[in-house]
């Protein structure tokens, strides 16, 4: 270990010596945590997103909310990430396979709802986790999909809830990190915030350039209502196929200030 660290000391001495500049490098602790075997991924792609926050924010979390959070690995990883407490973790999971496991996982605060912008029961198509063709458990959805075989699916009958209600109900004072990811349902679950949007401060989300729900809101739709509700675009990383995109999004008044207002683009 010694003669790595010194070879690395050698290196960056170099590096330094033909730039005229002096290199910092800062360490992290690495983040461990319990994740489902049947879980869409292992959380890690959240870092990111910390390191967003932490360059590009002038507050630290104090709470996460994951809306669509398959087995709530990623609201696990940001927890930790920001040394936060179980209690101050909102989860929605609606497929009744995936959140009972998530409760037997974490002292989350979770439910077993589907978020949208109406109120009452609807149909929800969720995923066979054991035997679909995609091999994928993240891919349950309140819409129709339209590039997938209903065989891999079965439906159930689930709570719709707006998220301006809930807010009231649970007497949230602010959402710090709004994770979201609901399958052709990002606009609505917005939309359902109401004048409540304002009470969130930072929000990952996806978005779609084609339908791949029926009747589905694209990422245009997704980028107007934030921009109205003076979101900035932090991020925004595209992927390979040009269809889909992550995207990270920051009120203004929780910048560091001064902002330039210029998004960081990936591509992955």
């Amino acid at each position: 270990m010694r003669t790595v660290k010194n070879i690395i000391r050698k290196i960056i001495f170099g590096i330094e010596n033909i730039t005229n500049s002096q290199i910092t490098i800062k360490l992290k602790p690495r983040i461990k945590i319990k994740v489902h075997p049947d879980a869409v991924s292992d959380g890690t792609s959240m870092q990111f997103y910390v390191d967003l926050v932490e360059n590009f924010c002038n507050f630290k979390p104090k709470n996460i909310f994951e809306i669509g959070a398959n087995y709530a690995q990623d609201a696990e990883f940001l927890r930790k990430s920001f040394d936060i407490e179980e209690r101050n973790v909102y989860v929605f999971e609606p497929h009744p396979q995936i959140f009972s496991e998530i409760k037997k996982m974490y002292k989350f605060n979770s439910f077993d709802l589907a978020v949208s912008n109406e109120r009452g029961k609807t149909v929800f198509h969720a995923i066979d986790i054991t035997n679909n063709e995609y091999k994928n458990t993240g891919i349950s959805s309140l819409r129709d999909g339209l590039t997938t075989n209903k065989k891999n699916f079965f439906d159930i009958e689930v709570e719709l809830i707006r998220m301006d209600d809930f807010i009231q109900q649970e007497r949230i004072e602010s959402i710090d990190f709004l994770k979201l990811d609901v399958e052709g349902m990002n606009y609505e679950v917005l939309e359902g915030f109401g004048d409540y949007l304002s009470y969130v401060k930072a929000i990952q989300t996806e978005g779609e350039y084609l339908q791949y729900w029926k009747d589905q809101k694209l990422y245009s739709d997704i980028e107007e209502i934030l921009l109205k509700n003076n979101f900035k675009l932090i991020s925004f990383v595209l992927s390979d196929g040009g269809v889909q995109s992550d995207s990270f999004w920051v009120q203004d008044k929780y910048l560091k200030q001064p902002y330039i207002n210029k998004s960081i683009n990936e591509k992955e």
